[in-house]
């Protein structure tokens, strides 16, 4: 009788143990394929947006594949429906019975990894790193899922990160700025939160986050990245129709996803000029980086004489794709493609040496290849392919650089926590001592 106790004590505490793995604290099957986190982080002048989008997601029909959490930190300034709250709190997604509307239905969750409480009112710094990453945790803990998403929504402007991160006298750096705390989450800190987390996909529903610096932090930490190469509406993605869309697929792969962000946009934005949105598979971004590091270096080394300097410039300003905001001063983006190909074109113009010619040429192929392999899918308004950017130079009006970069785009510099991308380019970024092999420093501080 004794043993017949303990062997169904043991298979209760197995049973027990069992249903922990396979299911989640709500009892939900963990045959979910997806578990989607939107990071909203709408403490500024987006907050009204932020509602909106909320309600996009809400009007979706949703099944068990599928789980959204939306964590959403509000300001005090910019809208006041719903109740006007102006804290931050955590929301599984639930599906409106009215449809697309003004009013918020879904789930408040607890979250004992931020702090947050169903019942109270909690402000968060989602410029924090460690709020993202806590958030991921949670996600994966309590939704667990073959595949996670994170979508980082609001502000955001690319390359950014250095010193002055933490601090509120920039307006426009990175991304998840927050009004109420005076902060913005740096580049470098991005990917510290979001390392290891064993996400799928990545996506930035903000402006300038189809950049080589920001695709190169997050390198080892997905399988797909999408976003824009510059600027998109404060409005941002069509929630309602892009994971209505996505809902439609049988398999609900990470192409699938991908797919989706990218068609959806692309309906979206079919009448704004400049409007692009790339996948990036970020497992090619390390070669991509290396073509296009051996690119600009063998333009720099072959750059002797002032005319041929001045002529890499004048492409670069106004003849290379570029992306920029209309008020300055603002950073320069240009296409990484449309520059190889303007570049080796006028590779007779940079140098007489035809090897050198040909080095550029050779050099420019390769990166080209690169991009088709690192971006193999993309839109764009003007019909142009593989769309990613690069950071040059901030302007001080159209087509006017600056007289420098900031340090934290300078390799060498005292700046500290530079990304990835500034402290591992050879040949691009410029360095706190110029460098003849290094093509910006060719471009703005070298003397001929």
């Amino acid at each position: 009788m004794k043993n017949i106790f303990f062997l169904l004590l043991t298979l209760l505490l197995f049973s027990s143990c069992e249903q922990a793995v396979f299911t989640d604290f709500q009892g939900i099957s963990a045959g979910r394929k997806w578990t989607i986190i939107v990071y909203m982080a709408a403490d500024n002048d987006l907050e009204s947006a932020a509602i909106a989008d909320l309600n996009e997601l809400e009007a979706v029909r949703y099944d068990a594949r599928l789980s959204v959490l939306a964590l959403v930190d509000r300001n005090p300034a910019y809208d006041m429906t719903n109740g006007d709250w102006r804290d931050t709190r955590l929301f599984e997604i639930k599906t409106d019975p009215g449809g697309l509307n003004s009013t918020i239905v879904s789930r408040r969750l607890d979250c004992p990894e931020l702090g947050l409480s169903a019942d109270t009112e909690t402000e968060l710094n989602t410029a924090d790193p460690l709020v993202l990453s806590r958030l991921v945790d949670f996600a994966k803990r309590s939704y667990p899922a073959e595949h996670y998403a994170l979508f980082i929504w609001g502000h955001g402007t690319g390359w950014r990160s250095g010193p002055s991160a933490g601090t509120s006298q920039a307006t426009a750096k990175a991304v998840a700025f927050d009004d109420t705390h005076g902060q913005y989450m740096a580049l470098p800190s991005f990917g510290r939160a979001i390392a290891d987390k064993g996400l799928s996909l990545i996506g930035f529903d903000t402006c300038y986050a189809a950049v080589l610096e920001l695709a190169y932090q997050i390198r080892n930490d997905a399988e797909l990245f999408a976003g824009s190469e510059g600027e998109i509406l404060s409005n941002g993605w069509d929630y309602t129709s892009l994971l209505a869309d996505f809902l439609s697929k049988s398999d609900l792969s990470v192409n699938d996803l991908g797919d989706s962000i990218q068609a959806h946009f692309a309906a979206q934005y079919a009448g704004l000029n400049n409007a692009t949105v790339s996948q990036v598979r970020l497992p090619e971004v390390e070669n991509l980086f290396a073509k296009f590091d051996a690119f600009t270096g063998t333009v720099a080394l072959a750059l002797t004489v002032e005319g041929a300097r001045n002529a890499v410039l004048d492409q670069i300003l106004h003849n290379v794709e570029g992306y920029h905001f209309t008020s300055f001063p603002s950073d320069l983006y240009i296409d990484i493609l449309d520059f190889s190909k303007k570049i080796s074109g006028i590779a007779a113009e940079i140098t007489p040496d035809a090897a050198k010619q040909a080095a550029i040429t050779t050099a420019a192929g390769e990166l080209e290849n690169a991009l088709l392999r690192a971006v193999p899918s993309s839109w764009a308004k003007n019909g142009t392919t593989r769309k990613l950017g690069v950071h040059v130079i901030p302007l001080q009006g159209i087509a006017v650089p600056a007289s420098s970069h900031e340090l934290a785009y300078v390799r060498g510099s005292m700046a500290i926590d530079k990304s990835a991308f500034v402290e591992d380019s050879q040949h691009w970024v410029p360095n706190a001592v110029p460098q003849s092999d290094s093509l910006l420093d060719k471009l703005f501080y070298w003397t001929y």
